[in-house]
């Protein structure tokens, strides 16, 4: 992650071609990957910066053939911010876009919340997003999903702990609850989970137990994990359990980050 949304693009393309390169078909991000998740969203979240810097995003795909996923902020004709996710198909074309309905109280004094979940055709899947603490409403989303089922989740998130909030006991740690209702979701809704964590946090710089990006089966399973507070791609087959991971330097690590890639077999 970086302060500013020309140097995310920058990372966000170099991700592009080494997923292009390694094979991949898609390509996923976390939330708010287009600006940076930061206390500098009020500089970065404004159209004259986020536009352009989109379609840069949309030629790379087209340029390089590969569908992306992002988290980018969007904004509506009365000037309302969305704190949203875009699905960009291979061709450059927006497919979707999901906008986080349970929006923090910090998120809320910049953001508008969403009011619905699309769900969409995308990357030969069936498709919808659930945005980092959302995870927390599954009785809302089940709800939105009951008559559009999908089988493929996408959760982008910043999950992490805190300085001092690590606890004695590991299991504790490393959940936070969050892991576990995910499971619950993959299952009530029979779909696969992949999660996008960012590996750093900009606000809290000495944040651990960020990254760690997850793929859950239907059945609540945990797939593979990605590794802890480490920035790289990891390519993978949607339903393997294994993955081939591609590190990036501590310096990217602490400044910038490139978040994995996901190429699910259709």
């Amino acid at each position: 992650m970086q302060w500013t949304t020309a140097e995310n693009v920058d990372r966000i393309i170099e991700a592009l071609v080494l997923a292009t390169e390694q094979g991949a078909s898609i390509c996923v991000f976390p939330e708010l990957a287009l600006t940076g998740f930061h206390r500098g969203i009020r500089e970065q979240g404004k159209p004259v910066i986020v536009e352009p810097a989109m379609l840069q995003v949309q030629a790379a795909c087209r340029a390089h053939g590969i569908a992306c996923a992002l988290g980018a902020p969007t904004f509506d004709m009365n000037g309302t911010i969305l704190n949203s996710y875009m699905h960009i198909d291979a061709t450059g074309a927006i497919v979707s876009t999901v906008s986080k309905n349970g929006l923090t109280p910090a998120e809320l004094t910049f953001f508008a919340p969403g009011t619905s979940r699309p769900v969409m055709q995308f990357a030969g899947r069936t498709c919808t997003t659930v945005m980092c603490r959302e995870i927390e409403d599954i009785e809302t989303i089940v709800g939105q999903l009951q008559d559009q089922p999908v089988d493929l989740i996408f959760w982008p998130s910043v999950v992490g702990n805190p300085p001092g909030t690590v606890h004695p006991t590991p299991e504790d740690t490393a959940d936070l609850g969050y892991f576990k209702r995910t499971a619950a979701l993959a299952q009530r809704l029979n779909a696969f989970v992949v999660q996008s964590n960012w590996p750093n946090a900009l606000n809290t710089p000495d944040s651990t137990y960020l990254g760690e990006s997850r793929v859950y089966a239907p059945d609540g399973e945990i797939l593979l994990m990605l590794p802890r507070d480490e920035a790289g791609v990891g390519v993978f087959t949607l339903g393997a359990r294994t993955f081939r991971w591609t590190p990036l330097s501590a310096c990217q690590l602490h400044t910038g980050e490139t978040p994995w890639t996901a190429t699910p077999s259709c």
